[in-house]
């Protein structure tokens, strides 16, 4: 699965993005992993709770009012598969690397899989993806991580999301 950086003022990067996000077809499934209750791990559902304030022209699954956790991610997916089986799913997850990486945002066709920075087995899931590094694990834990950060991901995300799908 080919990983590509995303930074803000990349135009190529951008292109790349909107590649990837056009390969979802109209009216994708976004869905948005992660828990409100811990900082480093809420992106997703700041996204969520984004695109569905701005009316995005999507499916989205996980907000701040409603997060896919580990708790519910598998009976999640077994329910967009149910009312969208016929939709392409982007995912959208924070993620933990290495210290140089803080603060950049990836995406990749393919799947991701949720959790495994905790040692989780959650289901793969995705058939686009876009994680964002918010800390390194070894520096600073996903509790400990800065809202301003994760927030500021989340808005750059949203914005392109919304960019592509409208």
């Amino acid at each position: 699965m080919a990983m590509n950086t995303l930074s803000p003022l990349s135009d190529y990067q951008d292109y790349e993005l909107d590649c990837a996000l056009l390969t979802l077809g109209a009216r994708p499934v976004v869905l948005c992993i992660g828990s409100d209750r811990v900082t480093g791990d809420c992106l997703g559902p700041i996204v969520g709770q984004m695109l569905i304030e701005r009316n995005v022209d999507a499916y989205v699954y996980g907000c701040l009012e409603k997060p896919v956790t580990a708790l519910n991610l598998k009976d999640c997916i077994k329910n967009i598969k149910i009312a969208h089986g016929d939709k392409k799913v982007l995912a959208v997850d924070s993620s933990v690397g290495k210290s140089s990486d803080v603060g950049k945002i990836r995406i990749a066709f393919g799947a991701i899989a949720p959790g495994s920075a905790d040692g989780k087995k959650l289901p793969k899931v995705g058939d686009v993806s876009i994680t964002a590094t918010v800390t390194d694990a070894g520096k600073v834990p996903l509790s400990a991580v800065r809202l301003g950060t994760v927030y500021a991901l989340a808005r750059e995300i949203a914005d392109r999301i919304i960019r592509y799908i409208g």
